[in-house]
C-alpha cells in the first residue's frame, strides 16, 4: 500500500511524503452486501487547484502528443538499456536488468516480451514419466495445440472402461431379473433364493468394480501444461516485482506523481486519527541513522522495523490493517485534484492518483480527474459495523418480506397522511387486518421489533468507535470457542470448567446490553462428576445480534468459520477477540515425564475435510496476530479428530523459554483462569530445571556460551534464569 502526503513549502513547490505497506492490493471482492452502500460516500465536488504546471505552452493537452503504439518506443530516459533489449531480442539472449525501484525494469522487460518473435511461441508440455515420477518427459508444441493435447488424453482417460462398463452393467440387469424368471420355470422357492442371492453378490461385486474404476480412472496419467500460449500474441511476461502491490492509493514507488496532501489524516490499528505528515516526520526523525537519501528532489526514505507501524487499508474487498514497511518523502510540483464528498470528508490527491470507487457493487480504481460527481467512493465514512438491514437478513424469507410491506405501508402514510388503513391496503395489494394493525402500532415485523430493542440501548447502527465494541469482540470471540448459538437459536451459551468462567461471560452480556443480574439466563451444572458448567441467555434479541456479527450457530465442525472485518480494524478488538477464543481453545503444556522440556503448546480446531482451507486461513490470522505480538509459530498440523469423518488442525506455538514468556507476557486469554496458571506453573517449574542444570554444567568447567547452546537458551532467557529465581525459589512463576 502506498499513502503519500504533501507540505506545501511555497506557491510552486510540495513535499511529498509517502508510505509503502504490505497487502494493500487485494482480490477484489466476487460480490458486496447490500449495506456496502452505507459505507460510501458520494463525491459532491471535483476542483483542481491551479498550482503551476509543466507543460510546454505549445501544446493545449496531452492528448495532442502522439504516442507510438510500440511499448519500446514509449521508454524515456532509458536509451542504453533500450538498445540491449532490442539486440537481446534479435540475438536471442539473457538480460539482466539491475537498479532500484522506479526506473522502469518491469517496462523494459514487458517492451522485450514484445519484441520476441511471435511465430516461435511454443507450448511445453510435462508428460508423466513411468520410470521416474519426480523426472517428467517435457515435449514443445506449436502454441495453443498443448491444451488440445490435454483435452485429448483426458477424453481418452475418461473412456477407458466405457464398454466395459456397459457389458457389465447388461450382466446386472440379467443378475437382477433372473430370479424371478427361475421362479416361474422350476416352480421353486429355493432356486429363486440361490438366483436371488447369487444377483445380490454380483450386483456388489460390480458396485465394487465401479468405484475401482473410478479410483483407475483418476490416476489415468495426463500431461500438463507448464507454459500455455494459447491465443497469446506475444511472448509471455511475468512481473514478480510487487510493483501492483500498492494500487489502492496509487504505487508512490513507481509512480511518484499519486500523492496525497499534508492535511490528509492517517488512521492508525488502534483507531486514533494523525496527520500523515506528522506521521512521516516523526519516523524520520526517529530513524536518521538509516535515512537514504538523494540529491534530486531532496529525496529521503526509510525502511521501518518489523511492526513498527500499522495503518486502515483493503484486504479481500474489506478495510483492514496492513504493516507499513517503508516510508520516503521528496518535493513535488503539480497539479492536485480535491474531491469533496457528502460527508462534508475532503480527499486532496494528485490527478493521476487512483481511487476506490464502487461500480457495479465491485470496487474498482479510477483516476481522480476521471472521477466524477456521485461516484460512490469506498470510504470508511462513519464506520458502521451492523445497521438495521444485518438485523433482518438474519430471518426468514418470510419475515424479510413483511419488513418490506412495512416500511412501504410508512413511506405511503408518510407521503398521504390523510388516508386510512383500508386505502392503504388496498394500494398495496394487501389484506386490511394487515394494515389495520400496523395503523394501531400493534403485530409489528419481529425484525424490527429486534432492531428497536438494539436501538433503545444504542447499539444500532453499530459504530467502529462505539464503547462497549471491546466488550462485543470479547463475547464473541468465545463464540468461536467453547461457546456459540444453538442450532434452534433457543440461546446464546458459554460452556466451561470453571464457574467463575460462565460467570464473567454473564456479567459482560449483562453490560452490553444494560440487563438487570440474571435476566433471560441460568447457569448448569453439567458433566458426569459436576465438573462442568454453561451459562445460557433465551433472549432472541441478544442472539439475533450476535448472528448478525457473524457468530457460529450450531456445531462448529461442520460450519466455515470466518473472523469478521472488524476484528483486525483494532488492535484492542483483536486483543479480546483472540483472548476470549484461546480460552476455550489453547492446550496448555505440562513439564515431560523427562524434565527437559514442556510438552505442546498449541491451538486446535476440528473440521470437515471440505473445510480445510477455511481451518488453515483461520489459523493463519491468529498466527498474524501471535506474530504482531512477537509471539514465534512453528507450524499448522492436521490430524485425524475424534469425531469420526472430522480433522483436527492444531496451531503450534514455539515452546523456546523466550518464546512462552512472550506469549504470557503479550498475549491476553479470558474466561480461562485455570489455563493462564497452568501455563505459570509449568514455566517456573521449567525455569528452575533448567537453572539447575546451567550451574550443574559451570561447576563441571563448560563455559556460559557452550551451557546455553547444550540447555537452547538465548542471552535473554539466560538473563531471567540468574536474576528472577532464587536458591531456595519454588517452582512456580
Amino acid at each position: 500500500m502506498v499513502i503519500v502526503v504533501f507540505v506545501l513549502l511555497n506557491p510552486s513547490e510540495t513535499f511529498l511524503y509517502i508510505l509503502n505497506t504490505t497487502k494493500i492490493m487485494a482480490k477484489k471482492p466476487e460480490e458486496v452486501k447490500s449495506i456496502a452502500a452505507k459505507k460510501t460516500e458520494s463525491v459532491k465536488s471535483v476542483s483542481v487547484n491551479p498550482a503551476k504546471t509543466a507543460i510546454p505552452k505549445d501544446f493545449k493537452s496531452t492528448a495532442e502528443i502522439k504516442i507510438s503504439a510500440s511499448l519500446v518506443d514509449q521508454i524515456l530516459g532509458q536509451d542504453e538499456a533500450v538498445e540491449v533489449i532490442k539486440k537481446s531480442a534479435g540475438q536471442r539472449r539473457n538480460v539482466l536488468l539491475i537498479g532500484e525501484p522506479g526506473t522502469g525494469k518491469s517496462m523494459l522487460g514487458l517492451a522485450l516480451a514484445e519484441l520476441l518473435p511471435k511465430e516461435k511461441l511454443v507450448d511445453i508440455i510435462a508428460f508423466p514419466n513411468p520410470n521416474d515420477e519426480n523426472a517428467p518427459i517435457i515435449r514443445t508444441l506449436p502454441a495453443g495445440q498443448g491444451r488440445n493435447l490435454v483435452a485429448r488424453a483426458r477424453i481418452q482417460g475418461m473412456n477407458m472402461f466405457k464398454n466395459q462398463n456397459i457389458i457389465i452393467f447388461i450382466l446386472v440387469l440379467v443378475a437382477m431379473f433372473s430370479p424371478w424368471w427361475v421362479r416361474s420355470y422350476y416352480k421353486s422357492d429355493i432356486m429363486f433364493t440361490a438366483f436371488f442371492l447369487g444377483g445380490m453378490m454380483f450386483l456388489a461385486a460390480f458396485v465394487i468394480f465401479l468405484n475401482m474404476g473410478k479410483r483407475i480412472e483418476g490416476k489415468v496419467r495426463i500431461p500438463k501444461v507448464i507454459v500455455d500460449n494459447f491465443q497469446k500474441k506475444q511472448a509471455p511476461f511475468n512481473d514478480a516485482t510487487g510493483a501492483h502491490a500498492g494500487a489502492l492509493l496509487g504505487d508512490v514507488l513507481h509512480d511518484p506523481f499519486q500523492t496525497f496532501f499534508p492535511t490528509v489524516k492517517l488512521t492508525l490499528s488502534d483507531g486514533k486519527k494523525i496527520p500523515i505528515k506528522e506521521k512521516i516526520d516523526k519516523l524520520i526523525g526517529e530513524n536518521k541513522k538509516n535515512i537514504l537519501r538523494k540529491k534530486e528532489n531532496n529525496y529521503e526514505a526509510i525502511n521501518l522495523p518489523k511492526n513498527e507501524l500499522f495503518v486502515m487499508g483493503e484486504t479481500n474487498g474489506s478495510v483492514s490493517q496492513v504493516e507499513v514497511l517503508s516510508a520516503n518523502r521528496y518535493d513535488y510540483t503539480g497539479n492536485m485534484i480535491k474531491l469533496t464528498t457528502s460527508e462534508n470528508n475532503e480527499l486532496i490527491v494528485t490527478p493521476e492518483h487512483k481511487i476506490a470507487i464502487w461500480k457495479k457493487n465491485k470496487i474498482a480504481y479510477v483516476e481522480a480527474k476521471d472521477i466524477s460527481e456521485n461516484d460512490g467512493l469506498v470510504s470508511k465514512a462513519d464506520r458502521i459495523i451492523l445497521d438495521e438491514q444485518d438485523i433482518t437478513n438474519t430471518y426468514d424469507e418470510r419475515q424479510q418480506e413483511q419488513c418490506r410491506l412495512y416500511y412501504q405501508y410508512l413511506d405511503i402514510k408518510a407521503k398521504n397522511p390523510t388516508w386510512g388503513y383500508k386505502r392503504i391496503a388496498k394500494t398495496m395489494g394487501q389484506n386490511i387486518g394487515k394494515t389495520r394493525w400496523w395503523h394501531a402500532k400493534k403485530h409489528i415485523p419481529v425484525p424490527i421489533q429486534t432492531s428497536n430493542w438494539l436501538k433503545e440501548r444504542g447499539l444500532l447502527p453499530l459504530k467502529i468507535d462505539n464503547p462497549r465494541l471491546p466488550l462485543i469482540a470479547k463475547v464473541l470471540g468465545a463464540t468461536f470457542g467453547d461457546g456459540g448459538i444453538f442450532e434452534n437459536l433457543n440461546g446464546i451459551f458459554l460452556s466451561s470448567s470453571e464457574k467463575e468462567a460462565v460467570e464473567e461471560f454473564g456479567r459482560d452480556l449483562e453490560k452490553i446490553f444494560g440487563l438487570s443480574k440474571n435476566e433471560n439466563s441460568r447457569i448448569i451444572e453439567g458433566g458426569i462428576y459436576g465438573h462442568s458448567w454453561c451459562y445460557q441467555n433465551a433472549n432472541r434479541n441478544i442472539i439475533r445480534f450476535f448472528l448478525a456479527l457473524e457468530a457460529p450457530k450450531g456445531n462448529k465442525t461442520n460450519l466455515e468459520l470466518k473472523i469478521p472485518s472488524w476484528i483486525s480494524l483494532n488492535s484492542g478488538f483483536e486483543k479480546e477477540f483472540y483472548g476470549s477464543f484461546l480460552g476455550g481453545e489453547l492446550g496448555t503444556p505440562i513439564i515431560h515425564k523427562n524434565g527437559n522440556y514442556l510438552t505442546t503448546l498449541e491451538v486446535g480446531i476440528t473440521g470437515l475435510p471440505k473445510f480445510r482451507e477455511n481451518r488453515i486461513k483461520f489459523l493463519n490470522e491468529l498466527a498474524n496476530y501471535l506474530k504482531k505480538n512477537r509471539v514465534n509459530i512453528t507450524s499448522i498440523y492436521e490430524g485425524k479428530s475424534k469425531t469420526e469423518g472430522s480433522l483436527v488442525f492444531r496451531l503450534l506455538i514455539e515452546k523456546k523459554l523466550d518464546n512462552v514468556i512472550l506469549f504470557l507476557i503479550n498475549i491476553k486469554i479470558s474466561y480461562c483462569k485455570c489455563k493462564v496458571d497452568r501455563i505459570y506453573k509449568a514455566v517456573g517449574q521449567w525455569v528452575m530445571l533448567k537453572k539447575n542444570k546451567y550451574n550443574e554444567l559451570i561447576q563441571k568447567g563448560y563455559g556460559a556460551e557452550h551451557a546455553m547452546q547444550i540447555l537452547n537458551l538465548t542471552p535473554n532467557s539466560l538473563y531471567l534464569l540468574l536474576n528472577n529465581f532464587g536458591p531456595n525459589q519454588e517452582a512456580t512463576a
